[in-house]
């Protein structure tokens, strides 16, 4: 790969996951702790947000759906499940 450079990050199918501009959503990492992601978006409810989305990748994903039956737990929430996945495209050059 030394002869190469990565031209541009492109996304493909499924590439709104990645779109970024939503004011009320949480991106939640695997290194992250839940106490953090959870007093943030319980925050973003009391700020006057009507709905949040909580948005995981690979080994996060458990912790994005444990994250959000604590908060289903804590808040008398109507929780809407929705699940996509995204395929990530590296676009390499020669040098």
């Amino acid at each position: 790969m030394d002869k190469y450079r990565l031209v541009e990050g492109r996304k493909g199918e499924g590439d709104e996951f990645l779109e970024r501009g939503i004011a009320s959503e949480v991106r939640i990492t695997q290194q992250g702790k839940p106490r953090n992601y959870i007093s943030y978006a319980m925050t973003l409810f009391s700020e006057g947000s009507n709905a949040i989305t909580l948005k995981a990748m690979g080994r996060a994903i458990n912790k994005a759906v444990t994250i959000a039956e604590i908060l289903k737990r804590k808040m008398p929430l109507h929780q809407i499940t929705s699940l996509s996945s995204c395929e990530m495209i590296d676009l390499f050059e020669p040098l």
